[in-house]
Protein backbone atom coordinates (compact mmCIF):
# COMPACT_ATOMS: atom_id res chain seq x y z
CA UNK A 1 0.00 0.00 0.00
CA UNK A 2 1.25 3.46 -0.82
CA UNK A 3 1.72 6.27 1.69
CA UNK A 4 -1.15 8.12 0.01
CA UNK A 5 -3.49 5.14 0.45
CA UNK A 6 -2.46 4.71 4.09
CA UNK A 7 -2.99 8.43 4.76
CA UNK A 8 -6.40 8.27 3.06
CA UNK A 9 -7.43 5.21 5.14
CA UNK A 10 -6.19 6.83 8.35
CA UNK A 11 -8.16 9.98 7.55
CA UNK A 12 -11.30 7.92 6.86
CA UNK A 13 -10.85 6.08 10.17
CA UNK A 14 -10.53 9.35 12.10
CA UNK A 15 -13.59 10.85 10.37
CA UNK A 16 -15.63 7.67 10.93
CA UNK A 17 -14.66 7.55 14.60
CA UNK A 18 -15.41 11.22 15.11
CA UNK A 19 -18.77 11.03 13.36
CA UNK A 20 -19.72 7.90 15.33
CA UNK A 21 -19.28 9.69 18.62
CA UNK A 22 -22.63 10.53 20.12
CA UNK A 23 -23.18 14.13 21.17
CA UNK A 24 -23.17 15.15 24.82
CA UNK A 25 -26.57 14.69 26.47
CA UNK A 26 -27.92 17.33 28.85
CA UNK A 27 -30.34 17.24 31.75
CA UNK A 28 -32.41 20.41 31.72
CA UNK A 29 -34.58 21.81 34.49
CA UNK A 30 -36.64 24.93 33.98
CA UNK A 31 -38.78 26.50 36.71
CA UNK A 32 -40.77 29.57 35.78
CA UNK A 33 -42.96 31.71 38.02
CA UNK A 34 -44.63 34.49 36.00
CA UNK A 35 -46.15 36.04 39.14
CA UNK A 36 -42.77 36.74 40.76
CA UNK A 37 -40.89 36.93 37.43
CA UNK A 38 -38.49 34.26 38.66
CA UNK A 39 -36.86 31.91 36.21
CA UNK A 40 -34.44 29.12 37.10
CA UNK A 41 -32.64 27.18 34.37
CA UNK A 42 -30.27 24.28 34.86
CA UNK A 43 -28.45 22.77 31.85
CA UNK A 44 -26.20 20.00 33.15
CA UNK A 45 -24.14 17.67 30.96
CA UNK A 46 -25.01 14.11 31.96
CA UNK A 47 -21.31 13.22 31.90
CA UNK A 48 -20.71 15.83 34.61
CA UNK A 49 -23.68 14.69 36.69
CA UNK A 50 -22.51 11.10 36.38
CA UNK A 51 -19.13 12.04 37.92
CA UNK A 52 -20.42 14.48 40.55
CA UNK A 53 -23.39 12.57 42.02
CA UNK A 54 -21.27 9.72 43.49
CA UNK A 55 -18.96 12.34 45.06
CA UNK A 56 -21.79 13.89 47.10
CA UNK A 57 -22.32 12.24 50.47
CA UNK A 58 -24.81 14.42 52.28
CA UNK A 59 -28.09 13.57 53.96
CA UNK A 60 -30.11 11.01 52.04
CA UNK A 61 -27.67 11.03 49.08
CA UNK A 62 -24.72 8.71 49.68
CA UNK A 63 -22.38 7.19 47.06
CA UNK A 64 -24.69 7.95 44.15
CA UNK A 65 -27.73 6.41 45.84
CA UNK A 66 -30.57 8.18 47.59
CA UNK A 67 -32.53 6.79 50.52
CA UNK A 68 -36.23 7.07 49.73
CA UNK A 69 -37.49 7.65 53.22
CA UNK A 70 -39.74 5.22 54.98
CA UNK A 71 -40.41 3.15 51.88
CA UNK A 72 -40.98 -0.41 52.93
CA UNK A 73 -40.56 -3.21 50.44
CA UNK A 74 -40.77 -6.11 52.85
CA UNK A 75 -41.43 -9.28 50.88
CA UNK A 76 -41.67 -7.29 47.62
CA UNK A 77 -39.12 -7.75 44.84
CA UNK A 78 -39.19 -4.36 43.09
CA UNK A 79 -36.89 -5.56 40.30
CA UNK A 80 -39.18 -8.51 39.57
CA UNK A 81 -42.19 -6.18 39.47
CA UNK A 82 -40.38 -3.84 37.07
CA UNK A 83 -39.50 -6.79 34.85
CA UNK A 84 -43.14 -7.91 34.85
CA UNK A 85 -44.26 -4.40 33.93
CA UNK A 86 -41.63 -4.16 31.21
CA UNK A 87 -42.84 -7.32 29.53
CA UNK A 88 -46.54 -6.52 30.06
CA UNK A 89 -48.52 -5.18 27.12
CA UNK A 90 -49.06 -1.46 26.87
CA UNK A 91 -52.12 -0.61 28.90
CA UNK A 92 -53.66 1.67 31.48
CA UNK A 93 -52.93 -0.04 34.81
CA UNK A 94 -54.46 2.30 37.36
CA UNK A 95 -57.03 5.04 37.11
CA UNK A 96 -58.34 6.93 40.10
CA UNK A 97 -60.97 9.58 39.64
CA UNK A 98 -62.50 11.53 42.47
CA UNK A 99 -63.82 15.02 43.05
CA UNK A 100 -60.36 16.46 43.72
CA UNK A 101 -58.07 14.81 41.18
CA UNK A 102 -57.60 12.24 38.45
CA UNK A 103 -54.63 9.86 38.55
CA UNK A 104 -53.54 7.62 35.71
CA UNK A 105 -50.68 5.09 35.61
CA UNK A 106 -49.99 3.39 32.30
CA UNK A 107 -47.42 1.84 30.03
CA UNK A 108 -47.16 3.81 26.80
CA UNK A 109 -44.53 3.61 24.06
CA UNK A 110 -42.32 1.46 26.28
CA UNK A 111 -42.37 3.89 29.20
CA UNK A 112 -44.05 4.12 32.58
CA UNK A 113 -46.35 7.16 32.56
CA UNK A 114 -47.98 8.79 35.57
CA UNK A 115 -50.43 11.67 35.20
CA UNK A 116 -52.07 13.55 38.07
CA UNK A 117 -54.58 16.24 37.18
CA UNK A 118 -56.26 18.46 39.72
CA UNK A 119 -60.01 18.40 39.07
CA UNK A 120 -60.10 22.19 39.30
CA UNK A 121 -57.43 22.46 36.64
CA UNK A 122 -55.05 24.24 39.04
CA UNK A 123 -52.27 21.66 38.99
CA UNK A 124 -51.18 19.04 36.46
CA UNK A 125 -48.25 16.67 36.93
CA UNK A 126 -46.83 14.40 34.24
CA UNK A 127 -43.97 11.96 34.82
CA UNK A 128 -42.51 9.71 32.12
CA UNK A 129 -39.89 7.10 33.04
CA UNK A 130 -38.18 5.09 30.28
CA UNK A 131 -37.79 1.43 31.32
CA UNK A 132 -34.01 1.53 31.03
CA UNK A 133 -33.97 4.37 33.57
CA UNK A 134 -36.41 2.61 35.94
CA UNK A 135 -34.27 -0.53 35.84
CA UNK A 136 -31.09 1.47 36.42
CA UNK A 137 -32.62 3.27 39.41
CA UNK A 138 -33.15 -0.08 41.11
CA UNK A 139 -29.83 -1.64 40.10
CA UNK A 140 -27.22 -2.31 42.78
CA UNK A 141 -29.48 -0.67 45.36
CA UNK A 142 -31.09 -1.82 48.56
CA UNK A 143 -34.88 -1.93 48.88
CA UNK A 144 -35.01 1.60 50.34
CA UNK A 145 -32.64 3.20 47.81
CA UNK A 146 -32.64 4.52 44.27
CA UNK A 147 -29.39 4.38 42.32
CA UNK A 148 -29.27 7.94 41.00
CA UNK A 149 -25.83 7.51 39.43
CA UNK A 150 -27.04 4.52 37.39
CA UNK A 151 -30.22 6.39 36.44
CA UNK A 152 -28.16 9.29 35.09
CA UNK A 153 -25.99 6.88 33.12
CA UNK A 154 -29.15 5.32 31.61
CA UNK A 155 -30.43 8.76 30.58
CA UNK A 156 -27.47 9.05 28.19
CA UNK A 157 -28.91 6.31 25.99
CA UNK A 158 -32.47 7.60 25.64
CA UNK A 159 -33.61 9.97 22.95
CA UNK A 160 -34.78 13.52 23.48
CA UNK A 161 -37.63 13.30 25.95
CA UNK A 162 -39.51 15.21 28.61
CA UNK A 163 -39.37 13.41 31.94
CA UNK A 164 -41.41 15.67 34.21
CA UNK A 165 -43.80 18.58 33.80
CA UNK A 166 -45.66 20.34 36.58
CA UNK A 167 -48.07 23.14 35.81
CA UNK A 168 -50.04 25.07 38.38
CA UNK A 169 -51.44 28.57 38.67
CA UNK A 170 -48.17 29.96 40.10
CA UNK A 171 -45.37 28.20 38.28
CA UNK A 172 -44.32 25.63 35.75
CA UNK A 173 -41.57 23.05 35.98
CA UNK A 174 -40.10 21.03 33.15
CA UNK A 175 -37.32 18.42 33.28
CA UNK A 176 -36.05 16.99 29.98
CA UNK A 177 -33.10 15.38 28.21
CA UNK A 178 -31.63 16.42 24.87
CA UNK A 179 -28.35 17.28 23.10
CA UNK A 180 -28.68 21.07 23.41
CA UNK A 181 -26.32 22.79 25.84
CA UNK A 182 -28.86 25.55 26.49
CA UNK A 183 -32.54 25.34 27.27
CA UNK A 184 -33.71 26.37 23.81
CA UNK A 185 -36.22 23.53 24.09
CA UNK A 186 -37.46 25.00 27.37
CA UNK A 187 -39.97 27.18 25.63
CA UNK A 188 -41.93 24.24 24.19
Amino acid sequence: MSKTSLTFLATLLVVATASGTSPERYLHVRVSNPTTHELVRVNLPLSLAEKVIPAINHGQLQNGKVMIGHFSADSVDLKQILDALKTAPEAEFVTVQDKDENVRVAKERGQLVVRVNDAGGKENVSVTVPWTVAEALTSNAQDDQLNIAAGIKALESIGDTTLVTVMDHDESVRVWIDSNSGDSAGTK
